[in-house]
């Protein structure tokens, strides 16, 4: 349990190797941990950024079809 009290308090970092030790796993060769948080980047890869932008031009044309529909009585 994390806590923010001053005597009670404890570090992620203390609790994974409390708990490795616990489960046995102090010497895992296959396990790796990222101590530091970096920034990768955000939004699409360009694989799935031409997917929503393929997803967008569908909606876009269904609205103007309904529109149309809309218009003419069709809808």
């Amino acid at each position: 349990m994390l806590t923010k009290s001053r005597a009670y308090s404890t570090t992620y970092a203390a609790l994974r190797a409390d708990r490795a030790e616990h489960v046995g796993n102090t010497d895992s060769p296959g396990t790796v941990t990222d101590a530091h948080w970096r920034y990768v980047g955000s939004g699409h890869t360009p694989g799935a950024a031409l997917i929503a932008a393929g997803i967008a031009d569908d909606l876009a044309v269904s609205r103007e079809f309904g529109r149309e529909a809309a218009r003419d009585g069709g809808g």
